[in-house]
């Protein structure tokens, strides 16, 4: 079971503004029970969790995205989870090609980026000149359906630029502006001394205050607390007063436009956001657990596009691993793969899952470790099936994502 969330808010999605539950957790280290943590420096590592299909009934509250969850949390890292369209109670609908949900995961990746960068613990225990610390690690996880989207998903340098200096009406730069918010806001909390009332009563802006609730009572409470009219007016009040203090840029945009027959130039200033001087740079990783390969691309109610399919274009071709992924970096498809070479990927799937096509993965897994300076490593659990509640598998689960998380971080 996952602990109490920091923050439970929505987020518009960068594809159409639908409506998305997200959550965010802090690690210990900057939110224990005496407040942060005066002996463990807080690193600044990230993560998102991504959860199993919607119309099957996936969600946010998944009992192996919490497993994954919590061992990040262990690790340090602060973790976002959230419901894709049509899941829970986000708004909208679980797509047919899994595009929405990419754009949905990276809206999440946006607001975590910048929510992190803004994040200032006054009391975490700061980073000293002699340390030899590498960046931080920003590591997109799922599971199942959503570790299907987060191996489609665009390497970071293709979308995080879309970030930078959006225009102020956008969902772009709502997302930013709500990172830097609850930021500041957390920032203000933490400062509370730890003997404090309000902190002992655990109460936190935007945050769950139901965690003695039983299971079924507190996803009923959560589903309608999360959609609080009151808390997103109060988000949104924020999000107003913090916009009318920010300085604006104004990029101009040439419309043209016809008058009686003839063009005419017509120059357009539009208010944006400025660019984050020094904003915080993640070295990314991915983790995929039971991505579903093979048998799930064929029923018609999980159809998607396959991003395995490339392997199979370029083996008929004779291209059967990335050699010189520069070479291949063209399409969407390859360069999707490609960041799985490039950037430290684990695979856990169990060998007993009946959404997998076990060649393919096989196949699939080889391909990708055999590339040149691969960074992409598999794992197979014996005896596990789709949803790990074989005996005795979860442990390996969790031991296998601690393991790599590890591996990552190294002795930050």
């Amino acid at each position: 079971m996952l602990p109490q969330p920091a923050l439970s808010f929505t987020l518009p999605s960068i594809h159409d503004n639908t409506k998305l539950d997200c959550r965010v957790y802090h690690p210990t280290c900057l939110d224990g029970s005496l407040g942060p943590s005066d002996t463990l420096p807080w690193r600044r590592h990230a993560a998102v969790v991504a959860h199993p299909y919607a119309p099957l009934g996936g969600c946010y509250d998944d009992p192996v995205v919490a497993i994954i969850a919590n061992a990040l949390l262990r690790a340090g890292f602060v973790v976002a989870t959230f419901n894709f369209r049509g899941a829970s109670s986000s708004d909208g609908r679980t797509s047919w090609t899994s595009k929405p949900e990419r754009a949905d995961y990276m809206s999440v990746v946006g607001f975590l980026v910048y929510y992190v960068h803004y994040l200032r613990p006054p009391r975490a225990k700061p980073v000293t000149a002699n340390e030899n610390v590498a960046r931080p690690t920003l590591l997109l996880a799922g599971y199942s359906y959503g570790a299907m989207v987060t191996i489609q998903l665009p390497p970071l340098s293709a979308f995080l630029p879309y970030f930078t200096s959006p225009a102020t009406h956008t969902a772009l730069a709502d997302i930013r502006l709500r990172a830097q918010h609850l930021a500041e806001q957390q920032h203000n909390i933490m400062a509370i001394p730890p003997n404090s009332p309000r902190k002992s009563l655990g109460m936190r802006v935007g945050g769950d205050e139901d965690v003695d609730m039983p299971p079924q009572q507190k996803a009923h409470h959560s589903k309608l607390r999360v959609h609080s009219p009151d808390r997103e007016e109060r988000i949104r009040k924020g999000v107003k007063d913090l916009l009318s203090r920010t300085k604006l840029i104004h990029k101009k945009h040439n419309h043209n436009q016809n008058h009686g027959g003839q063009s005419k130039e017509n120059e357009h200033g539009e208010p944006c956001l400025e660019k984050v001087d020094n904003l915080i740079e993640f070295r990314s990783a991915y983790l995929a657990v039971s991505p579903p390969l093979g048998i799930v691309t064929n029923l018609a109610t999980m159809t998607f596009s396959n991003p395995f399919s490339s392997w199979s274009k370029r083996k008929r071709s004779g291209h059967s691993s990335i050699k010189n992924p520069d070479v291949e970096a063209g399409s969407e498809e390859t360069e999707a793969e490609v960041k799985l070479v490039r950037n430290p990927t684990l695979a856990i799937y169990g060998d007993q899952d009946g959404f997998l096509t076990m060649k393919k993965m096989r196949d699939w897994t080889a391909q990708l470790s055999s590339a040149e300076e691969s960074q992409f490593r598999h794992i197979q659990v014996s005896g596990a099936g789709h949803f790990w509640v074989e005996e005795g598998v979860l442990h390996e689960l969790r031991e296998a994502v601690s393991s790599f998380v590890t591996t990552l971080i190294g002795g930050s």
